[in-house]
């Protein structure tokens, strides 16, 4: 037989007359199964998953929905409305993503169609009739081959045998991939250092290590998907992947066109198994029989959802993994709080081997930069010097732009954008602008004493290599930041200044790194300023070659120690025994609760009776600022117990989807709707909602 397609897989009306369909719709109050009749006309064609057209409201007004299941009869006592026509022949919403789907949007307080429209790009009609067409053809190609070719086709692809590849049985990778095949959740703390591939091509060695756990998962029969935060980092596990003997992942990439997303989409509905790679929204792509989710560097704040309802592709990942069987590794150069809070409660395994890191040294732990002259004191710049002669070098910085920070000239206050009140910098030499909404601060006035003029504070990257151009004269020195991406550099002697995340790689690792900036760094006004700080700096530290030296330049305290010597793990867990005495997360999950007052409070209420619940505020948030926030609103951060989460989210988004119904604001004289500003809003688990 054939290979079978996704619409062949997908469960029939089979008799049944009621067809359960989830609209798509932003409106909380919809977020639940409507019932309509299966059409005689359409009972061959219908198909669970199929994206379909009903009508809503009236029999001339028609949404956009999802097939979720059948049924033999409905609850509801009167006609049922038949669906009008199927949008497409191929049921784009598997069952196990919707699984998913609603189980995360129910934890988050959310829709389940927010979800869905992450999980499934836009459709492409001429996408789409061209891999039914290849689809088609593959399967008549099969059909003529016979029994013993059909067999061989369905056959996962054995990975291209290399040394030190995935084809070796004895290897670590083959090992962790057997453990995650039996449902483990594993976390993987990488070791620092690059690998070169076959190819020439350089890549990160925890780049390498997922490859080929993914190809190991893969030439057993299962499907893999690998989450990563940046574009870059999908450059690596692709380019290791194709070393390997695996160029055939499937790529999902914001970057993609819509054509080239909706392709990838495809070919993962298919039924064979495949390895996924993309970044956040790749934790729900279909996969055909998932044997492990790998999650690259969950700390890096791209990882959580920016759109409602907010969901982190950890928290998706978790559930995916519970729901399916499939293992999941979580893997980085550092842990992140929640999985080190999952390691200690040993919901998560830990590896069993230390991981290899560079030599790390500190110049004076007792030194601050008002202490050297120049940007970098004395022992760092013979540092320089010395890596300089064999190779690249890397310099860590804090902030892009000239200067970071622009005070008032005659009294020395911060300076503050007109517009909304963020803080001006100077991106450029001479030209000042707000950090948050851009405006040039041409005819700035300081808010205190009515001064004109700006003055530059802090050394943002630009000015730094205005400095290094100086200092290290003779010196190639490139720029790396948001605006300026180097994603590569080669081996030749060359002063990489960067600003964190944003480090290209070295061809065979750079013979130093410098990190700079700690003290500015560690001060940043977030609960988890120590937390990123360490995932930097060790990100950093991972570039650097095998006999290479990472030097702190500057700054002390316990995050620096546990950097230096290595010992993150006893800091992290230091850092949950605080968090875990002062109720904050990951110690316990949280939930922004904003709107008018009178909306808050009526959410609150919800929750009165609930036993060790509690809740900080409401207290006012305040108007303007990068977000543009309209006066009048509140903010409240409830606090509760893992165990308490269903419940919670549960009444909360009760009260949301009765204020989205207008009730609230009916009895207030207004007009429903959530485009009202004091409309309910909820946020769970934000990682900044303790942030200055």
């Amino acid at each position: 037989m054939p290979a079978v397609s996704a619409f062949e897989r997908a469960e029939a009306p089979n008799g049944r007359p009621v067809a359960r369909v989830l609209l798509d719709s932003a409106l909380p109050q919809l977020d639940h199964l409507f019932d309509y009749a299966v059409p005689a006309e359409l009972a061959t064609e219908l198909r669970v998953g199929q994206r379909v057209r009903v009508p809503f409201r009236s029999k001339d007004r028609k949404s956009f929905g999802y097939v979720i299941e059948f049924a033999e009869r409905s609850d509801f006592g009167g006609e049922l409305a038949p669906i009008a026509d199927i949008v497409t022949r191929v049921p784009m919403l598997a069952p196990d993503i919707w699984r998913l789907a609603r189980a995360v949007a129910d934890r988050a307080g959310g829709s389940a169609g927010d979800i869905l429209r992450l999980a499934i790009p836009t459709r492409q009609v001429r996408v789409e009739k061209q891999h039914l067409a290849a689809a088609g053809a593959e399967a008549h190609e099969a059909e003529a081959h016979g029994a013993e070719g059909r067999e061989l086709d369905r056959r996962p692809a054995e990975p291209a045998s290399s040394a030190g590849g995935p084809a070796d049985a004895g290897s670590p990778e083959t090992a962790i991939a057997a453990t995650l095949l039996g449902g483990a959740r594993v976390a993987l703390t990488a070791s620092h250092g690059l690998e070169r591939l076959h190819t020439g091509e350089w890549v990160g060695g925890w780049a390498a290590v997922l490859a080929r756990t993914a190809i190991a998962v893969h030439a057993a029969g299962r499907s893999a998907v690998i989450v990563a935060p940046d574009y870059r980092d999908l450059d690596q596990l692709r380019d290791a992947l194709a070393a390997l003997g695996h160029d055939s992942a499937v790529r999902v990439d914001s970057r993609q066109s819509n054509g080239e997303r909706y392709a990838g989409f495809l070919r993962a509905l298919d039924a064979t198994p495949r390895i996924v790679l993309g970044n956040r929204s790749a934790v729900y792509a279909p996969a055909h029989d998932l044997g492990a989710i790998l999650l690259w560097d969950d700390g890096d704040p791209v990882l959580a959802e920016p759109l409602t309802p907010y969901v982190h592709a950890r928290d998706a990942a978790l559930v995916r993994a519970e729901q399916s069987g499939a293992g999941l590794l979580f893997a980085g150069h550092t842990r992140s709080a929640e999985v080190q809070r999952l390691v200690d409660l040993g919901y998560v395994a830990a590896q069993q081997h230390p991981p290899r890191r560079a030599r790390i040294v500190h110049a004076d732990a007792s030194m601050t930069p008002d202490a050297f002259a120049g940007r970098v004191p004395e022992f760092a710049a013979r540092t320089i010097r010395e890596g300089l002669r064999s190779g690249p070098v890397l310099v860590q910085v804090a902030t892009p732009g000239y200067a970071p920070v622009a005070v008032c000239g005659d009294c020395g206050d911060l300076a503050r954008c007109r517009a909304c009140s963020g803080p001006i910098g100077f991106r450029v030499v001479g030209r000042a602008s707000c950090r948050w909404c851009g405006e040039y601060a041409a005819d700035w006035r300081c808010r205190t004493c009515d001064g004109r003029s700006l003055e530059e504070r802090g050394m943002g990257s630009g000015r730094t290599v205005e400095q290094f151009e100086r200092q290290f004269s003779g010196a190639k020195v490139i720029l790396s930041d948001g605006e300026h991406v180097r994603e590569r550099v080669d081996a030749r002697p060359a002063l990489v200044v960067a600003t964190r995340g944003a480090e290209p790689l070295a061809a065979g690792g750079y013979r130093a790194v410098v990190l700079l900036d700690a003290e500015r760094l560690l001060s940043l006004e977030t609960l988890r300023a120590s937390e990123d700080c360490l995932r930097w700096w060790e990100n950093a530290a991972a570039m650097t070659a095998a006999d290479g030296i990472c030097l702190m330049a500057s700054g002390g305290g316990p995050a620096v120690r546990a950097f230096v010597t290595g010992r993150t793990e006893e800091w992290l867990r230091g850092e949950l025994q605080d968090r875990r005495a002062l109720r904050y997360p990951p110690a316990v999950r949280v939930a922004s609760v904003s709107g008018g007052a009178d909306e808050v409070e009526r959410a609150l209420r919800q929750l009165d009776e609930l036993r060790g619940v509690d809740h900080l505020g409401p207290t006012s948030i305040p108007a303007g600022g990068a977000a543009r926030t309209p006066p009048g609103l509140v903010r409240a951060i409830v606090r509760f117990d893992y165990a308490q989460g269903a419940e919670v989210a549960g009444r909360l988004r009760g009260a949301l989807v009765a204020d989205a119904a207008g009730s609230s604001s009916r009895a207030r004289g207004r007009a429903p709707g959530r485009a009202r500003p004091e409309a309910l809003r909820l946020r769970f688990d934000d990682r900044g909602v303790f942030d200055g």
